[in-house]
C-alpha cells in the first residue's frame, strides 16, 4: 500500500513537472513568436521539404498571406527568385535577390536574403524587406545628378570659352570685345546662380525648413504688381498682360510673386486662371511639367525649377495648381488658395 501511494505521489510530481516544462516552453515559443512579429521586415523559416514552419505577421501583411504555417513554398510564393534562393540556401549557400510583387495596383520592389539554418526542424531561413521606398529615392537622386550635371554643363561651357578666349586674346581684345565676352560670363555666372537659388528654395520647403507667413492676402493687388514689375520684359516679347476680376485668399504675398510671363488672368474668389496663347501641352506632359528640372523645349531659358517650386509654395499654402490645355490651343494654369477665415 505504501509502494503504490508512493508511486501515485511520484507520477503526479512528474505529471505537474512535465506540465511546468511546457508552459515554459509555450511561453517562450510565445516570447519568440512576439520577437519576430516586432520585426519591421518579414521572416520565415523553412525546413527540408520547403514547408513553412515559422512566420511572422510582417510576411502576412506583405504578401497578403495569412495562414500559411505548414503551407509548402511553391503554394505562398509563385516567385522563381525566391525558389532559387532557398535551394542555395538549403545546399549550405547564403542568397541575396530582387524581385517585385503587386499590392493593390502598387508594385513594391523586395530584397530577400536566405541563408542555411541548421535545427531539428528547420533548413533555412529568409528576411522580406520592402525597398520600394528605398529604390525610388535613389532612383530621385540619380536623375538628380544627370539633370543637375546637364543644366550646368551649358553656362559652364559659356564661362570656359569666354574665359578661354581672354586668356588667349590678353591685351589684343578690342573694348567692343572685352566688353561682349564680359557680358557673356555675367549672364553665364546670374544662370548658375538663379540654379543654386531655385536648388536651395526647393530643399528648404521640401525638407518643411520654408517659414510662411500666411495672412489675407489682394489677388489683384499682388497681380497688379507683377504685371508692373515685367511689362518692360513682356514688351519685348510682344506680350500683352489682361487682368481680369478680383479676389481675397488666405497665403503668404511674398512666396506668391515668382516669375510668369503670361497672357490673360482672371480672377475669381479663391482661384486665378492665368491663360496664354502658346502652342500648348501635350497630355503626356502635364503631369511632368511639374517635375524638378523638367522643361517641353531643352532649348528654352530658365533652370527648369520654377514649376516645380511654383507647385510646392502652393501645397505649403494648403492651395493647389492644375493646368488646362490642348495642343495648338494654349494652355489655362489654375491655381487655389483657401478662403481666409471670417
Amino acid at each position: 500500500m505504501i509502494m503504490f501511494g508512493r508511486t501515485r505521489e511520484d507520477a503526479e510530481r512528474a505529471r505537474k513537472e512535465l506540465q511546468s516544462r511546457l508552459d515554459a516552453l509555450q511561453r517562450q515559443h510565445d516570447a519568440d513568436l512576439q520577437l519576430l512579429d516586432g520585426l519591421g521586415e518579414a521572416l520565415i523559416a523553412v525546413d527540408r521539404q520547403r514547408r513553412i514552419v515559422i512566420a511572422n505577421r510582417r510576411f502576412g501583411e506583405l504578401f497578403d498571406q495569412l495562414e500559411v504555417i505548414g503551407k509548402s513554398l511553391s503554394e505562398v510564393l509563385r516567385v522563381a527568385d525566391v525558389f532559387e534562393a532557398f535551394d542555395n540556401a538549403l545546399k549550405g549557400n547564403e542568397s541575396t535577390v530582387r524581385f517585385s510583387v503587386r499590392s493593390g495596383v502598387a508594385e513594391r520592389k523586395i530584397e530577400m536574403r536566405a541563408l542555411p539554418l541548421q535545427s531539428d526542424n528547420i533548413a533555412a531561413v529568409a528576411l522580406f524587406i520592402d525597398v520600394t521606398t528605398t529604390e525610388r529615392l535613389e532612383q530621385i537622386r540619380r536623375n538628380f545628378i544627370s539633370d543637375f550635371s546637364h543644366e550646368v554643363r551649358t553656362p559652364l561651357a559659356g564661362l570656359h570659352s569666354a574665359v578661354e578666349t581672354f586668356e588667349a586674346n590678353a591685351g589684343r581684345l578690342s573694348p567692343e570685345d572685352d566688353q561682349h565676352l564680359r557680358r557673356i560670363m555675367s549672364r553665364q555666372l546670374r544662370r548658375l546662380e538663379r540654379l543654386v537659388d531655385d536648388i536651395s528654395e526647393l530643399s528648404r520647403i521640401e525638407s518643411g525648413d520654408l517659414t510662411l507667413d500666411i495672412r489675407s492676402v489682394d489677388l489683384r493687388r499682388i497681380i497688379d504688381d507683377l504685371v508692373e514689375d515685367f511689362a518692360d520684359q513682356a514688351a519685348q516679347h510682344r506680350i500683352r498682360f489682361v487682368v481680369n476680376g478680383e479676389g481675397v485668399v488666405s497665403a503668404d504675398p511674398h512666396r506668391m510673386q515668382r516669375d510668369d510671363h503670361q497672357i490673360t488672368i482672371d480672377i475669381r474668389e479663391g482661384e486665378v486662371r492665368i491663360s496664354d496663347e502658346g502652342e500648348g501641352i501635350p497630355p503626356s506632359e502635364r503631369e511632368k511639367i511639374f517635375h524638378r528640372f523638367y522643361r517641353i523645349e531643352k532649348s528654352s531659358s530658365g533652370s527648369g525649377l520654377g514649376l516645380a517650386i511654383t507647385k510646392h509654395l502652393i501645397l505649403q499654402q494648403r492651395g493647389s495648381i492644375d493646368v488646362e490645355s490642348a495642343p495648338g490651343h494654349g494652355a489655362t494654369f489654375i491655381v487655389r488658395f483657401p478662403r481666409p477665415a471670417a
